[in-house]
């Protein structure tokens, strides 16, 4: 009896320059808010954006922002 394994390929990185990250977070920014990745980040910082209440839309920029602020 054999046994059979699986081939896995390692995942490939890829690492962002600081331009590509502000990039990428504005894209993101615009598709997921409809709004500047600055825009996104003044609301933010001003607290309007309580990414506890159920605004998965908000909480996944959220999360980018350190692409945009590395």
């Amino acid at each position: 009896m054999a046994i059979k394994t699986r081939q896995t390929t390692k995942p490939v990185v890829e690492y962002l320059t600081d331009e590509e990250a502000r990039h990428l977070f504005e894209e993101i920014a615009q598709r997921e808010m409809g709004m500047s990745g600055e825009e996104f980040l003044r609301r933010y910082d001003a607290g309007e954006y309580n990414t506890k209440v159920e605004n998965t839309a908000a909480m996944g920029v959220a999360i980018l922002i350190p692409l945009a602020r590395p």
